[in-house]
């Protein structure tokens, strides 16, 4: 990390209530925030909305100020692009172009938006972060995750920042967990150039692009789309994406190790971990437990006298979380995202969550099923094409070709059980959880 950026100039306004009533526009906005069974968001209740302070980051107009704030049980982060009255936003494609509202302040009076949604405004706050000047026309959102936004800037550098804070001197655990591999030379990392900090939180980090990049998701469904297209064998279609599996496993492998080297590993307990896995599945589908399959791997999983381990481990981990590049597999981030940790194989030690590693590697085969029946849907929405068994030949040749790179990559053996049974038991367990809806246990 070469730099870390502080802002200090904090924002005076008459009140706080116009800064209330952005905030909760802005929370509102967002795809984390919580939403009503017909996809519309709820309201945000301002009177659970305290402003903890509000500092100007890009001074003027246009300008933009960073608003720390308590929403209900969560602190926001929520960046306020500032523009004069008639003034026109550069707004990004597919954003929300409406106002959040306005706000007078010391420089008189101005429209809000989300100054993330605003290609003028992002290069300014790129230049304030990382002193690194961009062309507006050449950003773009390269991703989102759950509670994070991240902005590209001329195929060169990222800017994620951070919505939804930990609590204050605590690390995000995005940043840590990245800046930790850094350490121990794991290097399927794009290189952090600045952070983002103030008053004891991570705000955002700025990283070097990775040009070419090609997210994980998208490289396996134009595989699908080639192999539901062409039909036959997946390792004949075009697109295939064997040898793509197999490196991400290896790379996979080499996370987990380096995982081990920075935070160490506590003994793991395979059989409480089988007690947790019923319970968290009882609640979503109790009948996936009456499954003669299920309950034959529980039991094995119940008796083994096999040694495992637990460490820290990504915790969210899937197709949208990793991108190709031209050198191999990277990682894209480490945030918290919207499917929380399985609540099996989580242990605890100095206020960190450590896992199986084999749960990682659950979450990233589960993503296979899905993006397989994604792009079934995506291509015959009526299913009378019959494209089960093609996603099905595509997802087993796939999640064989992860695990083999994962498990022979030197030096995950002491991360494992030992028996290749075992391992396949216990991540056919922890997938349960998540895929408990879709009634089906998939077995690598």
């Amino acid at each position: 990390m070469t730099a870390t950026f502080t802002a200090t100039e904090e924002l005076v306004v008459p009140s706080t209530e116009a800064l209330v009533e952005l905030v909760g526009a802005y929370v509102e906005r967002q795809h984390w925030w919580d939403r009503g069974p017909d996809g519309t968001p709820e309201p945000a209740d301002r009177g659970s909305i305290t402003v903890r302070c509000a500092h100007v980051v890009v001074p003027g107009r246009p300008g933009v100020v960073s608003v720390e704030a308590d929403v209900g049980d969560r602190v926001v982060h929520a960046l306020l692009g500032l523009r004069a009255p008639g003034e026109e936003a550069a707004f990004l494609p597919e954003v929300e172009r409406t106002p959040l509202g306005i706000l007078d302040g010391p420089e008189g009076l101005a429209v809000a938006y989300d100054a993330l949604a605003d290609a003028e405004l992002a290069t300014a706050l790129l230049a304030s972060v990382a002193g690194e000047v961009a062309e507006p026309e050449r950003v773009r959102r390269s991703w989102l995750t759950d509670e994070t936004v991240s902005l590209t800037f001329d195929d060169r550098l990222s800017v994620t920042v951070f919505q939804v804070l930990p609590g204050p001197e605590e690390p995000h655990r995005g940043v840590e967990m990245f800046l930790a591999l850094e350490e121990v030379g794991f290097n399927h990392l794009s290189a952090p150039l600045a952070l983002w900090r103030r008053g004891g939180y991570d705000l955002g980090v700025v990283m070097e692009y990775e040009s070419g990049a090609v997210g994980g998701w998208a490289v396996a469904l134009t595989s699908l789309r080639d192999l539901y297209a062409s039909g036959g064998a997946p390792e004949r279609a075009g697109a295939d994406f064997g040898q793509d599996a197999r490196r991400l496993g290896e790379m996979t492998a080499r996370m987990h190790l380096g995982l081990d080297q920075a935070y160490g590993r506590l003994a793991g307990d395979v059989s409480r971990w089988v007690v947790e896995v019923e319970d968290a599945v009882r609640v979503v589908d109790p009948d996936l437990l009456a499954s003669p399959e299920v309950q034959d791997v529980l039991e094995q999983l119940r008796t083994t006298s096999l040694r495992c381990v637990a460490i820290r481990t990504h915790g969210d981990f899937h197709l949208g979380r990793v991108v190709r590049t031209d050198i191999g597999w990277f990682v894209l981030d480490f945030s918290p995202g919207g499917t929380p940790m399985f609540s099996a194989a989580t242990m605890e030690s100095g206020g960190r969550t450590f896992r199986s590693p084999l749960a990682d590697v659950a979450d990233m085969l589960w993503s296979f099923g899905h993006v397989a029946d994604v792009a079934a849907g995506e291509r015959d929405p009526s299913g009378r094409l019959g494209l089960s068994e093609l996603a099905h030949a595509w997802e087993v040749r796939n999640r064989r070709a992860f695990l083999a790179g994962y498990l022979a990559t030197p030096g995950i053996g002491g991360l494992v059980p030992p028996s290749r049974d075992v391992v396949r038991r216990m991540v056919a367990a922890f997938e349960l959880e998540r895929s408990a809806s879709k009634l089906a246990l998939r077995l690598p």
